[in-house]
């Protein structure tokens, strides 16, 4: 799994888990919405690789 699958696999965890605890802790809901959305930056802020067809055309992607 790639660095920005697991960033973006937390953020679904994270997301799901304040789901759940919002009944019974809503303050610990709000932190793991917090640490939803660093995960989501921290998954938009790496760069994806670039498709290795782009070089088949002659031209960088």
């Amino acid at each position: 799994m790639s660095d920005r699958a697991a960033n973006i696999h937390a953020a679904r965890v994270y997301l799901a888990q304040s789901r759940h605890f919002t009944g019974r802790a809503r303050g610990f809901s709000f932190i793991l919405l917090g640490w939803a959305a660093n995960a989501r930056r921290r998954a938009m802020a790496t760069k994806p690789a670039l498709p290795v067809q782009g070089d088949l055309f002659g031209g960088a992607a």
